[in-house]
């Protein structure tokens, strides 16, 4: 691997094709908003350590803001392993089935764990909704943009895992993959 971050679309064709455009676009959208949340927040804290210990003083809303970037990294990095299939998985009992069976339990299981994070997805847009009206301590903003991303990563990781439902194959990049091994 060069150091350069690729993202590639999914093979498809026919039905599957816009599918495959969609999550790749939100791919690269994350991509790179997780560069910025992660630019946003490591310059934060370090303005805000410079002026606390330089200059005995500080930013009110800089913990608040860094905190939001961090939240909002942690769920929007989310369907990116989902992607790769970097989550942990149990594989004991599967490892066993034969190939056939193996492949339809990863694709059900898939299909359910999309189901769980749509369910995700909602719940926290009722959440965000009811607490739109309340402000962050620090900041004049909605405390809701907390759970915001909650919803963010559970459509997107349900897209993922609704791919391998259908195509049963996780998107690894090649380069990537020979890099683990």
């Amino acid at each position: 691997m060069n150091g350069t971050i690729r993202f590639t679309p999914m093979r498809a064709s026919g039905p599957l094709r816009p599918l495959a455009l969609l999550i790749a676009t939100l791919d690269v959208a994350v991509g790179w908003a997780l560069v910025a949340q992660i630019v946003v927040m490591v310059t934060i804290v370090s303005i805000q350590v410079v002026l606390r210990y330089l200059f005995n003083s500080s930013l009110d809303w800089a913990d608040e803001l860094a905190r939001l970037c961090f939240v909002w990294s942690i769920f929007t990095a989310i369907p990116l392993g989902i992607k790769g299939g970097a989550h942990i998985g149990i594989e004991m009992l599967v490892a066993r089935f034969p190939t056939h069976l193996r492949s339809a339990t990863a694709r059900l299981v898939a299909l359910l764990g999309a189901a769980m994070l749509l369910l995700v997805a909602k719940e926290s847009a009722v959440m965000a909704w009811d607490q739109w009206d309340e402000l962050m301590a620090s900041m004049p903003a909605s405390a809701a943009w907390f759970i915001v991303p909650l919803g963010v990563c559970g459509v997107h990781g349900a897209l993922h895992l609704i791919w391998q439902a259908l195509t049963g194959a996780h998107h690894v990049d090649p380069e990537l993959q020979a890099e683990l091994s």
